[in-house]
């Protein structure tokens, strides 16, 4: 008698990763593969072929755009509102409940703040949870640039949108509890709070099939090209330590000695 095949392992991603493949697939590989120089080791495994063919614009299908609301302004809390949970390796996060009004879950504190979806495959940390008043929880993402007129692609600022759908399954995962939606708050640190603002970002069942099919296609990909665009390149992490062979804007800083572009496996 035949022995049971094992299920296959389902290949982990976190929101951020879903960000970096909607700017580039590569940026993806490049980011998740130079972990291990961060702690001094080699560059890791990269699934993009040396040869392969750089894609004009992302891959990836964008997410639904027709319910989200932009506000200027303040985000609204609630003398009813709690914050349940705070990314505690983030630093620079805003205040925005009195400490009578902080009630974290200690299910998700300290080394257990990693929220986890088994079924998806999906695991991160938004920066902030909070419990509404009628008891719905609600992630928040907190960006420190300026709220963006219009909030579409052409602005850039597309990518919050997929980080926060994602944020919000893994609240509703994690917490066994619907989630109405999510929440990017744009602090405006620079302009000193001139251009504040948030996005709610409604999450229901047309972003629930949107991320499904999303986390599918990434999965899928086992070339991961490059999107070789200024706008991509000039912000790209790997790129500015060298490691990437295919940027439109080549980085020449401190760390351009880093490049090590025969290390790239398929």
């Amino acid at each position: 008698m035949l022995a049971p095949q094992a299920a296959p392992v389902v290949e982990a991603l976190t929101p951020h990763d879903l960000v970096a493949y909607f700017h580039c697939p590569h940026e993806m590989e490049l980011t998740r593969a130079s972990h291990l120089l961060r702690v001094g080791g080699p560059l890791g495994p990269v699934r993009t072929p040396t040869n392969v063919v750089p894609l004009h614009h992302s891959p990836l299908f964008s997410p639904p755009l027709g319910n989200l609301v932009v506000n200027e302004g303040r985000l609204d809390v609630s003398e009813k509102d709690l914050l349940v949970y705070e990314d505690e390796g983030e630093d620079d996060l805003p205040v925005l409940f009195p400490p009578d009004r902080v009630r974290p879950d200690i299910r998700f504190a300290g080394n257990r703040s990693t929220l986890g979806d088994p079924e998806l495959g999906l695991r991160g940390r938004p920066d902030l949870i909070i419990q509404r008043a009628d008891a719905s929880l609600v992630p928040v993402e907190y960006k420190s640039t300026h709220l963006f007129v219009g909030y579409h692609e052409a602005h850039g600022r597309l990518f919050d949108t997929i980080q926060v759908i994602a944020e919000c399954r893994l609240v509703e995962a994690a917490f066994g509890r619907k989630v109405p939606y999510g929440i990017v708050l744009y602090g405006d640190e620079s302009g000193g709070g001139i251009h504040e603002g948030w996005v709610r970002i409604p999450y229901g069942e047309a972003e629930r099939s949107w991320l499904r099919v999303a986390l599918r296609q990434v999965r899928d990909d086992h070339e991961r090209a490059p999107v070789p665009a200024e706008r991509n390149c000039g912000g790209c992490e790997p790129n500015s330590r060298g490691l990437c062979q295919f940027a439109a804007t080549r980085y020449e800083g401190p760390h351009h000695r880093l490049a090590m572009y025969s290390t790239l496996r398929g």
